[in-house]
Parts: C-alpha cells; structure tokens; sequence
C-alpha cells in the first residue's frame, strides 16, 4: 500500500479505501489477518492514530474485527462485496423485470414507461411528506439540505427552543417523521414519546469535500473556528480528531465584530457555521481561506431515512 502525500485527501480515508479494495479483489480474503497498527503505521510512515481511526471506521461498518490480544481480521467479505455490488444489483432486477415484462407481450418501450411512471408515483408520494429535522445547536439549523426525493419538506427545530415551548408537542403535530444526530435521539425520544410519530436517530458527518479542504491547509498558524454556540464548536473539533486533524483552533463563540477583526488577523484561515458567512465576510482579512462547516447524514442513515418514508406513505395510502 502506498499513500498519496499531496492529493490533499486525509491518509486514513485512503487507507480505507486501498484496505477495502483489497478486500473486494480477494487479495485479503475472510479470516486474513491484517497487520498490526504499529507495523501498518511504520510502513507507511503515518502516525498510528491514522491507522486506528481506519481499521475502527471498517470495524464499525462490519467489514473488519478484532480482538484484544489477537488482532484484527477480515470479517466479511461477502459484506464488502454486496455494498460495492449495490449498482449492479439493482440493474440485475431491473434485467429480470424487463425479460417478465417482455414474456407477457409487452414492449420494451411499454417497460420504460411504466417504470416512468410508477417512480413518479413514488415521487408524488414522497412530495407531501413533512420531516422535523431537530438539532441541538443553532448553527445546524441551516444544514438540512439533504437529497430525500422531490418535494420533501425538511423543517429544522433546535431542540432547546422545543424544550422551552410549552406548545412544542403541537409544533410537531402535523410531522410524518422525525430524525435526530444519534446522540440527542434518547432525549428526544423521551420528551415526544406522546405523539406516536416515529422518531429516527441517524449518524451526521462532516462533508468529505469540508475535511479535504482543511487537510489541504498549510499549517503554521492558529486555525479560527466562528460559532454561535459552544456544542458546536465541539462537534467540529470531535470531528476533525476523528480525521485525524488537530490544528491549533482559536475558538470564537458569538464575538464582537471588534475581536473577531483582530483575532483573524493572528489566523492563517477561517472555519464557520454556513450561517455566519456574512457577518465574518465584513472583516475577513483579503485572501484568507474561509472554509464552511457543514454535517450531513452518511450513506447507511440517508438511505434508512429514504426507505423510513416510503414505508410510512404506503402505510398511509
């Protein structure tokens, strides 16, 4: 295995995917024995927390296992195989439907358009469904752009001003669904279990195009981190830990247009919530890097939160 050192990409992310390409071309079958994260770590000349941040986000995608004092293994590759083999799956049924659709006389035109039709049925159907999208801090009000299908409405709530509101349950009454970050999802839970609306915990990330831009940051100087709120100034820097990135941060919560011209002028670039923007645009120093935070459901929890809706609008049809 070989790293490219300038792509900008961080180094457990590519490992990540040179370990699952392995995998997937059977040069490390199930049962295999990966190499140590000191000896992985040495060989590749990384640091070994960027191993272990690999081998742990494969672990927890069940396509590796480990044991202490035994190692850490393959554990499926079947599992492996059948999520790189999603696209050819679908086109495989897709194949199957149109030779059932042309041994009961019908054209392949004829398949084409009640395929057509029958996904703008699920569309439409999709179209009045109403989502509440409940976050703790302010800043991820303005993060619920998420691709769920044509007309979904996504409707962000702070959890704290729903706390507050003694009319927060009506607030959500007329909600098909709700989804939370996995971590607010036992307290929500417990503050809306009256209202028998399905309620759906899901896993945030920041978007990888975010990461790659601050690994591509030339370090040297203090990194500004502009928020509103203190939970998510901690989100970003759990975030950026996990990636295996730790600048030296100056962390500036709510400042006054005063500090916050000053305190850029220490900084080497500028990490915000989207929503800020504006206000850090009136004083941001010419030339300097100013990077948008934003997290978004990976993979698994988009997709579990696509396949939530359709089940709920056939429930109700």
């Amino acid at each position: 295995m070989d790293l490219d050192r300038k792509s900008g990409i961080p180094y457990y992310i590519q490992l990540k995917e040179q370990i699952r390409r392995r995998i997937t071309q059977e040069v490390w079958t199930s049962g295999t024995k990966l190499p140590t994260e000191r000896e992985l770590a040495e060989s590749l000349a990384v640091s070994r927390n960027t191993v272990s941040q690999a081998y742990k986000e494969l672990e927890s995608e069940g396509i590796l296992s480990s044991a202490r004092g035994r190692g850490t293994y393959v554990a499926d590759t079947l599992l492996i195989k059948q999520q790189e083999g999603r696209k050819e799956k679908v086109l495989r049924i897709i194949d199957v439907a149109m030779e059932e659709a042309v041994g009961l006389g019908f054209s392949i035109d004829d398949f084409v358009s009640f395929a057509h039709v029958r996904g703008m049925e699920k569309k439409h159907l999709l179209s009045r469904m109403k989502v509440a999208y409940i976050v703790s801090n302010p800043e991820q009000l303005s993060d619920g752009h998420w691709n769920l299908g044509l007309g979904v409405s996504l409707l962000p709530f702070l959890l704290s001003e729903l706390q507050e509101s003694p009319r927060a349950q009506e607030r959500l009454g007329g909600m098909d669904l709700v989804v939370t970050g996995v971590t607010e999802l036992a307290e929500v839970k417990t503050l809306f279990n009256n209202l028998h609306i399905p309620i759906l915990g899901i896993s945030l990330q920041p978007k990888l195009g975010t990461i790659v831009r601050i690994a591509k940051l030339t370090m040297g100087r203090d990194l500004a981190l502009v928020c509103e709120s203190n939970q998510f100034a901690e989100k970003v820097k759990g975030a950026l830990k996990q990636a295996g990135l730790q600048p030296e941060i100056i962390t500036l919560i709510q400042p006054s247009e005063n500090i916050l011209r000053e305190a850029l002028r220490q900084c080497g670039a500028v990490i915000l919530a989207p929503k800020l923007r504006p206000r850090v645009g009136k004083v941001l120093p010419e030339n300097m890097e100013c990077i948008e935070f934003r997290f978004e459901p990976d993979a698994g929890s988009l997709n579990l939160l696509r396949g939530s809706l359709l089940e709920l609008k056939g429930e109700k049809r």
